[in-house]
């Protein structure tokens, strides 16, 4: 497997993990609240994620693909729509911003400052790293991912074995699918701007280590959570019990995470509004409205907007399911891609 292959699955992944996995509190209000149920659900999203990968790295491949709204043109069929999604893709990234900024703040919290400052110094770290630009974003990414996932899996792995916490939908495979179709657009931000690392066997590759990877966190942090004690940010808990006084190593890699979650978020908002409002009055903006945003709560805005917002994405999966039908009726049933 070549390093092109790597770097890709670790920015599929990190597009994720950031945004879903490093908290644990998606995992809980998605899976981990149907009890045994919410394995088939864990199996299901593992597939989706790697389909997902797959499908967008070989469509940024073979088509002009740039961003996210190049990937939008090609996958769904009218133009109404592609404006409709724009939409939706737009305010899936603000609404990102506020709930990262809502994990920041709540981490930020347990060192001292109080929600609302965390919030603010969480969002003014944000707007003053955009300067350093993208190739900053994808480095610290690169390295930030392999860490976090090994410490997250240590983590659940410990927890499984022994348990220390005690614990007080509709269905898991339609949370699901709410699951993935939101982090689709996460996923499909980041995967679109690639092209230039991409050839066929580092789209596949890459597109499927980067689920299979997605898949075996997400199962450990729902092995580890079921049983355990309900809180804002459940695997900062295990920390506590099974770090010690070095529980804050962990909630420096979480909040590496969500911070350059949060950065993917205000940059590709930003630069899709670069030629309207231009980029630094979209940066203050996207700031403004996450500080506002987060104000919610991170358990609740996770509990409550994602669903909603999971609901909308569908419309993203069901182009990727078209693209995929598509080409196996163009090809006599010999790709899907």
């Amino acid at each position: 497997m070549g390093k092109n292959s790597l770097a890709v699955a670790m920015a599929f992944a990190g597009a994720v993990i950031g945004a879903g996995f490093a908290t644990g509190r998606e995992v809980v209000d998605f899976f981990t609240r149907f009890g045994r149920g919410g394995l088939g659900g864990v199996l299901l999203a593992t597939l989706l994620f790697t389909w997902v990968g797959v499908v967008i790295l070989q469509v940024t491949l073979s088509h002009p693909v740039y961003s996210y709204a190049d990937l939008l043109r090609v996958l769904l069929p009218w133009k109404w729509l592609v404006f409709l999604m724009d939409q939706v893709f737009m305010v899936t990234l603000l609404a990102g911003v506020g709930v990262m900024t809502a994990a920041g703040a709540t981490v930020l919290g347990g060192w001292g400052p109080g929600y609302p400052l965390g919030c603010l110094g969480f969002l003014a770290l944000s707007a003053l790293l955009l300067r350093t630009g993208g190739k900053g974003f994808l480095r610290a990414n690169c390295w930030l991912v392999p860490g976090m996932a090994l410490l997250i899996a240590a983590l659940c792995l410990v927890q499984i074995a022994v348990p220390a916490l005690g614990m007080a939908a509709r269905g898991p495979f339609s949370s699901a699918l709410l699951y993935v179709s939101f982090n689709t657009a996460i996923a499909g931000v980041a995967l679109s701007t690639l092209k230039e690392q991409l050839d066929r066997k580092t789209a596949l590759l890459g597109g499927g280590l980067g689920g299979l990877m997605v898949g075996l966190l997400l199962l450990l942090i729902y092995g580890a959570t079921r049983g355990l004690a309900a809180g804002e940010i459940p695997l900062l808990s295990l920390a506590q019990v099974w770090l010690g006084k070095w529980q804050w190593l962990y909630a420096l890699v979480l909040l590496a995470a969500v911070l350059t979650t949060a950065l993917a978020n205000i940059h590709g908002l930003a630069s899709r509004m670069a030629d309207g409002l231009g980029y630094w009055p979209t940066v203050f903006g996207t700031s403004v409205l996450g500080f506002a945003i987060a104000q919610g709560g991170f358990a609740r805005l996770v509990r409550v907007l994602y669903p909603l917002l999971g609901l909308g994405n569908v419309v993203l999966l069901a182009g990727l399911c078209y693209y995929s039908f598509r080409n196996l009726k163009i090809t006599g049933g010999n790709r899907w891609f």
